[in-house]
């Protein structure tokens, strides 16, 4: 037997030309050329032998291909016969995307043709736009100016035979003047009132909103003022001329803003406005106390067309034009100045707002009596040194002691005729539906007055106007703090919900409290104190804020944050910082944060300078890595919705904290050593001098070393070692 098959010759007219070689090889069955026919029998499916222009079909390639295939044709590594951007056959008989991507070496070039042309038709589009808005603009004057002749005509149309001044229409017809004159003069010969019908939608501005203020309340008039006519009323303000409008703005005024800033008498401005008497009112006093109380008018009970804000910045720009330099001297235009401040700080534009305090300071220097009573004046004069000093103390603009009046303290104000009452007044016929209460406003300033003399020693004791500040003199001052709130009168002291205090007297142990956490703050910071003596200054400081965040949780529980002054918003926001910083266990920092961001939430509806106190705190909260809320989005906001002109017209400085590392500069070095000593002899054993305020302390509270007295004064032995 062989040991290889043979070889037979191959036919060129048998080959297949398909390339299969099963088809060209010999059956296994049979050898030689004799079996050559069968096999192709057998192969091609018929009985006879295949010539040689039978050959099998060849494989139908493109009609056309295409230079750069598809995607899809290209993986499948099949010809394509389409190009961009119709689909090849292929894709289409097989329902496939297709899809193209030019080559590495044309895709440049055609991105570049692209932008050429796309650069060309937007030069086109641009071209085009111009002339559009251009003719679209010449249109719009066209028919402002058509709109205007018409409506200054109907006016005159309409004033035509009703008025009298039917004459001097001819008149000035004859004369050439236009119709818009003639219109703006007829304009000017109206009441407020009767201008909101005639003026052109364009031209009415304010005094739609004046109108829309009038409408709301001219449905019940329960200001208990004088009824007078229309001149009268509006010697004191142009921006309105009802009288049941200015009184709801003047309770509003008297019942949330004067009882915590009382820079003038109110039974005397009161009397001075019912009789026209300038004594103790002016107009400027009257718009700056009408543009403050616009912060507090609920908007949500006022018709959709009136727009508070408005308002509130017409009474402040008349103010503005009332205090004239040859009254700079008047006693009522350093009230209003000072009342300016107030409405300004409000707004969110501390820094104008800081002009005008400044500006009554020193004008209260010099200011001309008038007439004004010694009490009146005396009111005035520790209201807004009072003032002055609150601002300086708590929004920090400048670290400096303001000047303090040199006249005793409430001397001519006699406090125990205080007859003043309080109501919960917040909108119109409250002071009707709502009962009444002792307000102790005059008895409250007494108090108030008393307190920032304290901060005013405070302020001059850190600034290093009296050289260092050593132990015996910092801890002299926080023993005043706490014999100030020994000597409280028990109405002034309870604060407690079930008593129901009116709202000032909350302020005032709010006040308190941030005074004496910022007094001791400084010390935190020095890195002089160590062991039990740094564990009982920080107590000290946790525990005054505590106390101070549960009086304005009182307060929110009693009235809502909604009427809250301004300046207390900075004391929300020291108190919750104090307690994030040093203890962020007891409350956890998220409830402070949540705490202190809501009740600057709630009165930011009427005081937009609570919006960037509360950026300024989320900061604050994040530095400490304090544990955020939830919603606190919901809350505030994100993060960075003020910029930095939001936040200087907040606080005048870029941040809200107390500059502690000014105050550190003028401590004495050797504080820490004298402390223990200085605590005993000052704060544990005191020997208090003999004021009236002191001679009203009973004799079993005269000292408080056995523990039993004050609270904040139980300071742990470990102090005194």
């Amino acid at each position: 037997m062989r040991s290889h098959r043979p070889i037979v010759p191959s036919d060129p007219a048998r080959t297949n030309v398909s390339g299969d070689s099963s088809s060209a090889t010999p059956s296994a069955s049979g050898s030689g050329s004799g079996n050559t026919e069968n096999t192709s029998a057998g192969r091609w499916g018929s009985g006879e032998s295949m010539t040689s222009h039978e050959a099998p079909k060849k494989r139908r390639a493109p009609g056309a291909v295409a230079a750069i295939a598809c995607i899809e044709c290209r993986k499948a590594r099949q010809k394509c016969d389409g190009t961009s951007p119709h689909t090849c056959t292929r894709c289409q008989t097989r329902r496939l995307e297709c899809r193209y991507e030019p080559h590495t070496k044309t895709r440049k070039e055609l991105l570049l043709q692209e932008i050429a042309n796309l650069k060309r038709d937007n030069t086109r589009l641009k071209t085009i736009n111009k002339e559009v808005v251009s003719d679209a603009s010449d249109l719009r004057e066209q028919h402002q100016g058509l709109q205007d002749l018409h409506d200054w005509q109907q006016i005159i149309l309409d004033i035509l035979g009703r008025n009298g001044h039917d004459r001097d229409i001819i008149k000035k017809l004859r004369a050439g003047e236009n119709n818009e004159l003639i219109a703006r003069w007829l304009c000017q010969q109206q009441p407020i009132s009767s201008q909101l019908h005639i003026v052109p939608p364009d031209e009415r501005g304010l005094l739609d909103i004046v109108g829309a203020f009038e409408h709301h309340y001219r449905r019940e008039d329960g200001l208990g003022l004088d009824k007078r006519s229309d001149t009268m009323r509006l010697r004191w303000t142009q921006v309105t001329a009802s009288q049941t409008l200015l009184g709801h703005l003047f309770d509003l005024y008297f019942t949330w803003v004067h009882p915590v800033h009382m820079l003038f008498s109110e039974i005397d401005f009161k009397e001075s406005f019912r009789t026209n008497n300038d004594q103790y009112c002016s107009p400027a006093l009257v718009n700056a106390i009408c543009a403050m109380a616009c912060h507090l008018v609920d908007a949500n009970d006022l018709d959709e067309e009136v727009d508070v804000d408005t308002l509130a910045q017409a009474f402040m720009n008349q103010a503005r034009h009332e205090v004239l330099p040859q009254n700079y001297s008047s006693l009522t235009s350093v009230q209003a100045l000072a009342v300016m401040y107030l409405a300004d700080l409000s707004s969110g534009r501390a820094r104008s707002a800081t002009g005008y305090l400044r500006a009554s300071v020193e004008f209260l220097k010099a200011a001309e009596i008038d007439g004004q009573s010694a009490a009146a004046r005396e009111i005035s004069t520790w209201g807004i040194q009072t003032l002055n000093t609150s601002s300086t103390g708590i929004t920090y603009q400048k670290l400096y002691a303001p000047e303090l009046p040199h006249m005793a303290r409430f001397h001519h104000v006699d406090i125990q005729s205080d007859q003043a009452v309080w109501r919960f007044y917040r909108t119109i016929g409250d002071q009707r539906a709502l009962p009444v209460r002792p307000g102790y406003a005059i008895l409250t300033a007494c108090h108030q007055a008393a307190l920032f003399r304290i901060i005013h020693a405070s302020l001059n004791l850190y600034c290093g106007l009296r050289g260092l500040a050593t132990a015996e003199a910092i801890l002299t001052t926080y023993r005043r703090y706490l014999d100030w709130e020994h000597d409280l009168p028990p109405i002034l002291k309870d604060v407690d919900v079930a008593s129901q205090p009116v709202p000032h007297i909350l302020f005032l142990h709010v006040q308190y409290h941030v005074a004496v956490v910022q007094h001791l703050t400084p010390l935190l910071q020095t890195g002089l104190f160590e062991g039990q003596n740094l564990i009982e200054l920080r107590r000290l400081v946790i525990q005054h804020a505590q106390s101070g965040a549960e009086v304005l949780e009182q307060y929110r529980r009693l009235y809502s944050t909604r009427y809250l002054m301004p300046l207390l918003s900075f004391c929300i926001v020291h108190l919750g910082d104090a307690l994030i910083r040093y203890s962020p266990e007891d409350p956890p920092a998220s409830d402070t944060v949540e705490f202190s961001l809501g009740l600057l939430q709630q009165a930011s509806v009427g005081f937009p300078i609570c919006g960037p106190l509360q950026e300024l705190f989320k900061r604050t909260a994040m530095e400490c890595k304090a544990k955020m809320p939830a919603n606190i989005d919901e809350i505030t906001g994100p993060l960075g919705s003020y910029g930095v002109d939001d936040i200087l017209d907040a606080c005048t400085r870029l941040d809200y904290k107390q500059p502690t590392d000014q105050s550190i500069r003028h401590i004495d070095e050797n504080i820490a050593m004298d402390w223990p000593s200085k605590w005993q002899d000052i704060v544990n054993n005191p020997i208090r001098p003999e004021s009236p305020q002191s001679t009203r302390r009973t004799k079993s509270t005269s000292t408080s070393s056995s523990g039993s007295g004050d609270p904040h004064m139980r300071i742990a032995s470990l102090l005194n070692s």
